[in-house]
């Protein structure tokens, strides 16, 4: 396993003025001889980004954002600013600038690796000692800090600590396979937030759910040829030669004081008018208010389907498929270990992974300041996926697809198509309810495991022909779109249109594929239900009728309690995860689902029960509805 030697580039002081604004007050190297309060062009924003938007209303934040490499303009560097904030009291050794009650600084340290975690952890104690000395003029704790950490060599492994997906998928449930699917598609997606620090990493435990993404893959997610010489982002030829490094030497002399310049652009009054005007002009709607109409779709088709055909005679292997996939069907309640059984032999390096996502315009960037607006406006950025704490990104709904509200749990766009490709049917829904049930007992590695499985499985039947009935679980749309985005046909580049050794004995399939049930049902509707502008609506509706209700009770008697108690179990049994499984990890038929041979299965699955029963099963397990 690699390693990574010296990580830290620099480690940079940036204070609060209470009249410049945001501005450094201490570089360590320094980036411009002789001035160590100075910054090269590339990184003039760099104090925006330390000290984000209403910082002031915390006492302490650590926040996470890239930067363009200035030597290596083809190459990200990656920030962890410490920001803290503490009363005038405290300071040892006051300056005539601090006029305030309160002092703000934040540390900053750049490193030419994502070690976003672990070098957090570590930074918010050297910053928290350095504050309690009370003199800031003293910066040699941050020096030493600064050789401690490049004399201690890292894995490449260690990227990932502090990112935890299992908050994540807890958090967004199966709206976590949602957000994954939508960032293979390459569109403009607007993270929004507060405050930055958690935002931030947010945005980057989702980008590590894509296998390797996080340790290879964000290279050039920060860097594109502008067309605009005001963007923050470093010009570089358009012949992409080896005069790179040439160009961006010269900007590095080009010194830039105390980024404490304004946008040149000013908004236009429409921009800054009201947030009302603009939610009357453009409709926020969510793309999942389709699946009200996609949902009798997929009975009809679900309904009809037989269980999905064995592929073994139109696609024949060179090896022999192992047990767990010579079934025409995969066990829909699969084991915990099941699904990344079938792929832990699999090398994810050779199967083209991480996918060329963040490459030619397409930007990851884990917080944006508002100097960076225009940025995404810019003809040369094709996409993105930015995080945002500033209201005025919001507003700007010109610029992008997707509109991420991390705060409120919601997901919100403008475009048809572009909800019909998300929707989740029923072997999607499938998977998120497994990696759900079984995520918080297994932990961080194991979810990610379960992702680069999926992925895996997607691009092995991303191969099929036009059509092909395989196609279909994945949703034939998503599929489509995910075909065309470039990505995509770099992978196919890579890998020889995917004539991958591992591939000849993985079959082209769903995981989760198999026959409709009671349980696929009620994950649709609950899917629909908590996703869905009208499904919201209704839930708020059962919950004031049952407030209503036992107001009432207490002046007319128990029956209405005995009315709201009915209400409230079958409305659990509609939008409420199936009890056995909260329950017990390992569903009550794991045994028969695992024998191929049981016919009791299939007789269970052709005969659904009855409502009745599902009510009376879901109805003792009414403490735990949630909302989401």
């Amino acid at each position: 396993m690699s390693c990574i030697n010296e990580p830290v580039l620099n480690i940079i002081v940036v204070g609060f003025h209470h009249k410049k604004g945001c501005q450094v007050e201490h570089c360590y190297p320094e980036l411009v001889p002789g001035r160590p309060n100075e910054l090269p062009s590339a990184w003039r924003h760099l104090p925006a980004l330390a000290l984000p938007d209403g910082s002031h209303n915390y006492l302490s934040d650590t926040i996470f954002f890239h930067l363009p490499g200035l030597t290596e303009p083809a190459h990200t560097v990656y920030a962890i600013s410490c920001f803290r904030q503490i009363p005038i009291e405290q300071v040892v050794q006051k300056t005539e600038d601090m006029t305030r009650s309160s002092v703000q600084k934040s540390v900053c340290v750049v490193c030419q690796s994502p070690l976003f975690g672990r070098l957090a952890v570590k930074m918010e104690l050297v910053v928290r000692a350095w504050f309690l000395q009370g003199d800031f003029s003293q910066t040699k704790l941050l020096e030493d800090a600064y050789k401690h950490l490049n004399s201690c060599p890292v894995q490449i492994d260690q990227t990932l600590e502090g990112l935890s997906v299992l908050r994540l998928v807890e958090s967004w449930r199966h709206k976590a396979l949602l957000l994954f699917k939508l960032l293979l598609l390459r569109r403009r997606v607007l993270v929004y937030g507060a405050p930055a620090g958690p935002l931030s990493a947010a945005l980057l435990t989702l980008v590590s759910l894509l296998p390797r993404c996080l340790e290879h893959g964000l290279g050039k997610a920060a860097n594109v040829v502008l067309s605009r010489p005001l963007s923050p982002i470093p010009m570089a030829p358009d012949n992409k030669s080896e005069d790179i490094v040439d160009t961006a030497t010269d900007i590095v002399n080009e010194p830039y004081v105390n980024g404490s310049t304004q946008i040149d652009d000013e908004l236009t009054p429409k921009e800054t008018g009201n947030l009302l005007e603009e939610k009357d002009r453009v409709s926020r709607q969510s793309f999942d208010e389709t699946l009200l109409l996609q949902a009798d779709v997929d009975r009809q088709d679900l309904a009809s389907r037989e269980k999905c055909h064995s592929v073994g005679e139109k696609y024949k292997t060179q090896k022999p498929l192992v047990e767990a996939q010579q079934s025409p069907t995969m066990a829909r309640d699969m084991s915990v270990d099941g699904l990344y059984n079938l792929t832990s032999q699999i090398d994810q390096a050779e199967c083209g992974l991480p996918l060329s996502l963040f490459e030619d315009g397409y930007l990851c960037l884990p917080y944006l300041s508002l100097q960076y607006l225009d940025l995404l406006s810019d003809a040369a950025v094709q996409g993105f996926v930015v995080g945002a704490s500033n209201v005025l990104f919001k507003q700007k709904r010109q610029l992008f697809d997707v509109l991420v509200e991390l705060n409120e749990m919601r997901i919100e766009t403008g475009d048809l198509m572009l909800r019909r490709q998300l929707a989740l049917g029923t072997e999607d829904l499938r998977f998120a309810d497994h990696v759900v049930r079984h995520g918080a007992s297994q932990g961080d590695a194991w979810i990610r495991d379960q992702f680069a499985s999926y992925l895996i499985y997607l691009l092995r039947t991303s191969l099929l022909p036009e059509g092909s009935r395989e196609i279909d679980p994945y949703n034939a749309q998503f599929m489509s779109a995910f075909k065309a985005t470039p990505a995509y046909q770099q992978w196919l580049k890579t890998t020889n249109n995917g004539d991958i050794e591992a591939f000849a004995n993985l079959a082209p399939i769903h995981p989760f594929a198999g026959q409709l049930s009671v349980a696929d049902m009620k994950l649709k509707i609950a899917h629909t239900m908590s996703t869905s502008e009208g499904g919201r609506k209704v839930t708020a509706a059962v919950a004031s009728t049952g407030r209503a209700v036992a107001t009432t009770s207490r002046a007319v008697g128990g029956a209405l309690s005995q009315a709201r108690g009915a209400l409230s179990g079958w409305w659990s049994a509609l939008t409420a995860p199936p009890a056995a499984a909260a329950a017990d990890p390992e569903p009550e038929h794991a045994e028969e689902a695992a024998d191929p041979a049981d016919n009791r299965k299939d007789e269970r699955a052709d005969t659904p029960d009855p409502p009745d029963k599902s009510i009376e099963e879901t109805s003792t397990a009414l403490n735990k509805i949630q909302v989401v």
